[in-house]
C-alpha cells in the first residue's frame, strides 16, 4: 500500500506521460490532473458507517459468487461527497485557464443549480451509482456541449468516499475471515460491477481486476473473459502495439468485447489505473476498429 506521498509522486509521473500523448487534448489532461489531485487531497476526514452485516450470509454469498453489497447499499459519506463536489465546481469555474471551455461553462451552470436548489445532488449521486435517471438526463440536456459534465463531477466527488467505504468493508471482512481478494468470476465482490481495466502483477503474472464503480482491486482467473466468463482459449486473444509499452488488449470472440490490461512488471513505472486507462486510449481505437466493444465506461463517467 503506497503512502500519500508516493501516490502523489505516481500521479505526477503519470500526468507527465499523459501530456505527451497526442490523442489527448491538453485541456482534458489538465482537467483530469487537477481533479485527481483534489481527490487525493480529499482522502481524509471521511466518515463511513458500515451497514449491519450478516457474516454467515456474506460467507454464503462468497460461495455463490455474489457481491457483498449493491451500488445502492454502498456506505457513503454524503457530506464529504457534497463538499468535494463543491470544491471541484469552484475550482473549475474560478480557475478556468487551460481547461475545456465546454466543461467550464457546464460547471458554472451546475454550480448555479446547486446553489439555487434546481440540482438535487443526492439524486445525481444515486443515479451515478445505479444508472442514469431524470436528473442526469435533465442536466445533459441543459449542458449540451458537455452532456457528461454532471456525471463526471459526481463520479469524481464519489471516488474518495467509495475508496474509504471499500477499505472499511474489506478490512472488516478480512478480520472476520471472509476473503475478498480472489474471485472466480470477474464481477466485483463488493458491488457486483464489471472491471474497467485489468492488471498483471508479480512474477507469476497474477491477473487483477479494478472495479468500474467502487475501484476495488481483486484477483481473477487468468484465462477467462472478464465480461462473459468465456474460458474457450480459441476465442480469447490479445494484442499489443510497440507505441504503448506496458499495455495489452484482451478480446473475446464470444461476446465481442475487449478489456485493456496494465503490465508494468518489466517497466520502471507504477500504475495509476484511472489515468492509465486514458493514457492507452489508442488501444481502444484499435480494438473498436477490429469490431470489439468496451463493456464499461471509464471511471470518470466518460
Amino acid at each position: 500500500m503506497e503512502t500519500m506521498e508516493q501516490k502523489h509522486r505516481i500521479l505526477s509521473k503519470t500526468l507527465k506521460r499523459l501530456k505527451q500523448k497526442e490523442h489527448l487534448p491538453q485541456e482534458l489532461t489538465s482537467l483530469l490532473g487537477q481533479t485527481a489531485e483534489l481527490q487525493l487531497a480529499a482522502r481524509k476526514n471521511i466518515s463511513i458507517q458500515l451497514p449491519d452485516l450478516d457474516l454467515a450470509g456474506l460467507t454464503s454469498q462468497v460461495t455463490r459468487g455474489d457481491s457483498f453489497l449493491t451500488p445502492a447499499t454502498l456506505p457513503l459519506d454524503r457530506s464529504h461527497i457534497a463538499t468535494l463536489f463543491s470544491q471541484l465546481t469552484d475550482k473549475i469555474t474560478h480557475e478556468p485557464s487551460g481547461l475545456p471551455e465546454a466543461m467550464v461553462t457546464a460547471a458554472r451552470q451546475i454550480r448555479t443549480g446547486l446553489k439555487d436548489n434546481t440540482l438535487d445532488l443526492d439524486k445525481a449521486v444515486d443515479e451515478s451509482l445505479n444508472g442514469p435517471g431524470p436528473t442526469m438526463k435533465k442536466w445533459a440536456e441543459q449542458t449540451p456541449e458537455a452532456p457528461a459534465a454532471l456525471n463526471f463531477l459526481v463520479r469524481a466527488a464519489l471516488e474518495p468516499s467509495l475508496s474509504a467505504a471499500v477499505t472499511a468493508l474489506v478490512e472488516w471482512l478480512g478480520q472476520n475471515g471472509v476473503n475478498t481478494t480472489i474471485r472466480q468470476t470477474a464481477t466485483c465482490p463488493v458491488c457486483g460491477n464489471l472491471p474497467y481495466i485489468l492488471e498483471l502483477k508479480e512474477k507469476e503474472g497474477f491477473r487483477f481486476a479494478v472495479c468500474s464503480l467502487c475501484r476495488h482491486e481483486y484477483r481473477i482467473r487468468r484465462l477467462a473473459c472478464p465480461v462473459c466468463d468465456n474460458s474457450d482459449t480459441k476465442t480469447l486473444k490479445f494484442f499489443t502495439v510497440p507505441e504503448e509499452p506496458g499495455f495489452r488488449v484482451e478480446t473475446c470472440d464470444q461476446c465481442k468485447t475487449y478489456t485493456k490490461t496494465i503490465d508494468f512488471r518489466n517497466l520502471d513505472r507504477k500504475p495509476f489505473p484511472s489515468l492509465n486507462d486514458l493514457e492507452s486510449l489508442t488501444l481502444d481505437f484499435l480494438a473498436t476498429e477490429q469490431g470489439y466493444s468496451r463493456a464499461t465506461l471509464s471511471v470518470w463517467g466518460i
